[in-house]
This record gives structure tokens, C-alpha cells and sequence, in this order.
């Protein structure tokens, strides 16, 4: 399930070199996104490159999600982190 809103990104800007300017830098490698199976994804919320949402997790509206999230989870949150852990 996927809320309204949803950004989910494979790539950012480089920012590695501070004497030039981040607009002359580029782009990172795309990383995938994966959604596994029953996940739940809230409204507004950000996923960024490379992570992973895990069977049955929950990722509460607005939430910016940084990093991969394992299976039968609820986080939310700016970074997101665990709120509780489901029954298996």
C-alpha cells in the first residue's frame, strides 16, 4: 500500500567535492529502491537511494526514510526509526 505523496529517489546530487559547486558536481549512481511484499508506506514520505522496506513494515506518513527498514517493523519519523516491532 502506498499512500498519496510518495517520493521515492534512486539517485541525489554529489556533494564529495566542497570547492566546487554542487550544481557542477553531478549526480550520484542510481541505487534501486525495493518494497517488499505487504509493506505499508504513509503519505508524504521520502525514500531515499538504496534502502530497503522490509515484509509487512510500516512507514508512518511524512516520514524521510535514510536507511533500510527490516521486515514486521512500524517506523517513522525525520530520520525514520523503529516505534515497535511487529508480531512474526
Amino acid at each position: 500500500m502506498l499512500g498519496s505523496g510518495v517520493h521515492i529517489y534512486v539517485s541525489n546530487h554529489k556533494f564529495d567535492d566542497t570547492s566546487i559547486s554542487i550544481l557542477k558536481q553531478g549526480h550520484s549512481a542510481p541505487k534501486s529502491v525495493t518494497l517488499k511484499y505487504g509493506c505499508w508506506i504513509g503519505a508524504n514520505t521520502i525514500i531515499l537511494p538504496g534502502v530497503t522496506i522490509g515484509q509487512n513494515s510500516v512507514v508512518g506518513a511524512g516520514s524521510v526514510v535514510t536507511k533500510s527498514i527490516p521486515e514486521n517493523a512500524v517506523y517513522a519519523g525525520n530520520p525514520a526509526k523503529i516505534i515497535k516491532q511487529l508480531n512474526r
